[in-house]
């Protein structure tokens, strides 16, 4: 799933903050990774855990949570995914 403001993204966001093909979404195997490809990160918020910034990284989605695009999940509360993995 590829994630940004362009119009040809999966999930198009109408964010400034986010780039044009922001971040992607992978599965491999039976886990789902969030790949930043952006000048301004991904963060990404865990349930109960700190806020993680990627920059050109990747991690595993676990758990509940949120994606920001371009900024923290914290500054735009309404402008985040919410993502679900259950296992």
């Amino acid at each position: 799933i590829v994630i940004g403001r362009d119009v040809s993204c999966n999930l198009v966001v109408p964010d400034r903050m986010a780039s044009r093909q922001h971040a992607r979404i992978e599965r491999r195997r039976d886990k789902f990774f969030v790949i930043d490809q952006s000048t301004n990160g991904t963060f990404v918020l865990f349930d109960g855990e700190p806020e993680i910034t990627l920059r050109r990284e990747e991690v595993m989605l676990r758990g509940k949570g949120r994606i920001a695009l371009g900024h923290s999940v914290g500054d735009v509360a309404d402008e985040t995914i919410h993502f679900e993995v259950k296992g």
